[in-house]
């Protein structure tokens, strides 16, 4: 009987949250759409399951919010549909973690270890991975003229600086090439909520600062239109 009515009282749960939540859809970036459960009196807060997809419709994260926060397990996938992540909000635990072969964004880390004497570093990691990450971020239209004018390809690095408890503190992206150097500070205000979880690195099992940097190509020699924003990231 006892577990009958717990049965009953769970199906009641979800009938009521059912009743007091709606889908909706929200533009994250430019390729990125967010659909989402959420409050019907509140678009704003997140009560349910939610996913993401880019620009082909494939889905780059799923999992649940509770009271707007994220909550238990979120998976990850490339651009080609793989698991690449596994993610316990709950308790803040990475479960999964391995790299997008099919990503165009490498990754390499900045953590100083001076003092140490044969240091173990692990480095920090982004959690929804580095090809989510990236687009997350990244608007074409946002691309210096400078980088525009060029005829060589430029080496693009989303350059964060990552706090020992994985928190974003600064943010600034390069470029860089042999007629083309240039360094821009970003404000970190206003992000989507993804672009700010980060595992921190550490050293010998203790979290430390350190810089987390994206590296992409920009093969402006591809460009469709000179001068435009029709600069592609792959190679065609």
């Amino acid at each position: 009987m006892k577990k009958l009515i717990f049965i009953l009282a769970i199906l009641v749960s979800q009938f009521v949250n059912a009743q007091n939540t709606v889908w909706r859809k929200m533009r994250i970036a430019p390729t990125l759409v967010e659909n989402y459960e959420s409050d019907k009196a509140n678009k704003k807060l997140k009560l349910g399951e939610c996913f993401i997809v880019n620009s082909a419709n494939r889905e780059l994260a799923r999992g649940m919010y509770k009271n707007g926060l994220k909550d238990s397990i979120w998976n990850y996938f490339s651009q080609n549909s793989d698991l690449i992540q596994v993610y316990d909000f709950t308790n803040k635990k990475l479960i999964y973690n391995i790299p997008d072969v099919s990503s165009i964004v490498k990754q390499r880390s900045v953590i100083d270890t001076t003092g140490y004497v044969k240091a173990k570093v692990v480095a920090p990691v982004k959690i929804g991975g580095l090809d989510y990450g990236f687009y997350l971020l990244y608007n074409q239209r946002n691309l210096p003229q400078g980088a525009k004018d060029q005829k060589e390809d430029i080496l693009m690095e989303y350059i964060f600086d990552v706090s020992a408890t994985g928190k974003l503190e600064d943010f600034n992206i390069k470029y860089t090439s042999t007629f083309y150097n240039a360094e821009f500070k970003q404000s970190i205000k206003d992000l989507h909520g993804d672009a700010y979880e980060f595992i921190p690195a550490s050293i010998n099992g203790n979290p430390v600062k350190s810089k987390l940097v994206y590296q992409i190509m920009l093969y402006i020699s591809q460009a469709r239109d000179r001068g435009t924003y029709n600069v592609p990231t792959q190679k065609f």
